[in-house]
């Protein structure tokens, strides 16, 4: 079949194997649309890293050989197309979306798809994961946009396991679409003190349409000059820029008991002065704690139309563009999400 691989830092079109045989609860899955994620940039950028980092964090899901090709992509949508013998909750023809996760029924090890040799991720035309990862597609929700829960349910679950609480302020450093999705998950909360400190003035112009209520470029002295020292509600950081030395930033200029959800992470050690935050009383979370269906709630929220998918697609390519799309990304002025259609 056909598919964008990523082989020695190149992204392009070419022939790559057809997905492993459907194990008994698997989905055999024909790719309409996949979205690009900022996390398969970092792995275009530096796939030894990323697969350093894996190894040894000891993160299973993202180990693969870097030297050996891999097809990206796990923000996908698409159609059934067969379904493993144990499967009877989907059938084919079936319109689907889900978490990109497959589980080799010959060693029961999961792989994320996109990063792994054996499982292509839906820069394919063609992707096999496990059903209990897949949702149907409302009727009344496009493919296109289906593809956008993915992304944007990573906010609604950060959101969960933050313990935002009426009153909070919520801090939002960087409006990726990571960002954005933290901003829906606090606006549909009613959140009504939301700040986003992002450099893109684009990407700041979606923040405050979907819901902020302050916007700001990074300003000296870091995200916390943006606030507001009049306000006494506690203030969550959500960090989801990914850059390097934020963490510490934050530790050091937040108000008193305020809390931090990390997002995004750097790849590179991050250095902080773990006594600062105990002696200012900071709660860093790294993404723990019980959630309830982000998923499913993000898919619903595009399908009752709370979330307007337009304000996010600004690009669609086939197989053959994907290399150029990458590259294209690096400018936040000009995209927020482009699709891949692999069998466009």
């Amino acid at each position: 079949m056909r598919a964008a691989a990523l082989s020695d830092g190149q992204i392009s079109a070419t022939d790559v194997p057809e997905p492993p045989a459907l194990g008994s609860d698997q989905l055999l899955i024909s790719v309409h649309s996949c979205g690009i994620c900022g996390s398969d940039l970092s792995l275009w950028k530096d796939a030894d890293t990323f697969v350093d980092v894996s190894i040894r964090g000891s993160n299973a899901l993202s180990i693969f050989d870097p030297r050996r090709p891999v097809v990206p992509g796990h923000e996908f949508s698409g159609t059934v197309l067969d379904v493993g013998s144990a499967v009877d909750d989907f059938a084919r023809g079936d319109r689907v979306s889900g978490i990109g996760i497959a589980t080799d029924p010959d060693t029961d090890e999961m792989t994320i798809i996109g990063y792994s040799n054996k499982y292509p991720g839906g820069f394919a035309e063609r992707i096999v994961i496990d059903s209990s990862w897949a949702r149907k597609v409302p009727d009344a929700l496009g493919l296109d946009a289906a593809s956008l829960a993915e992304p944007l349910h990573v906010g609604e679950t950060h959101v969960q396991q933050s313990s935002y609480r009426d009153g909070d302020v919520g801090l939002v450093i960087g409006a990726g679409t990571i960002g954005l999705g933290v901003v829906i998950a606090l606006a549909a909360r009613g959140c009504q003190s939301i700040v986003v400190v992002e450099p893109s003035p684009k990407r700041r112009e979606l923040a405050q349409t979907l819901g902020a209520q302050v916007v700001s470029p990074p300003l000296e002295g870091g995200a916390a000059q943006a606030l507001d020292a009049q306000n006494p509600g506690r203030v969550i950081a959500y960090e989801c820029s990914g850059r390097q030395g934020t963490l510490d930033e934050l530790i050091r200029t937040l108000p008193f008991g305020s809390a931090i959800q990390v997002v995004a992470s750097p790849f590179k050690p991050e250095s902080i002065t773990p006594v600062i935050a105990q002696w200012k009383q900071i709660v860093v979370n790294f993404g723990g704690g019980p959630v309830e269906d982000p998923y499913g709630i993000t898919l619903q929220r595009l399908a009752a139309g709370e979330i307007d998918p337009e304000l996010f697609i600004t690009g669609h390519v086939d197989i053959a563009g994907v290399g150029a799309a990458f590259a294209d990304l690096r400018d936040p002025e000009r995209h927020v999400k482009i699709l891949v259609h692999p069998n466009a």
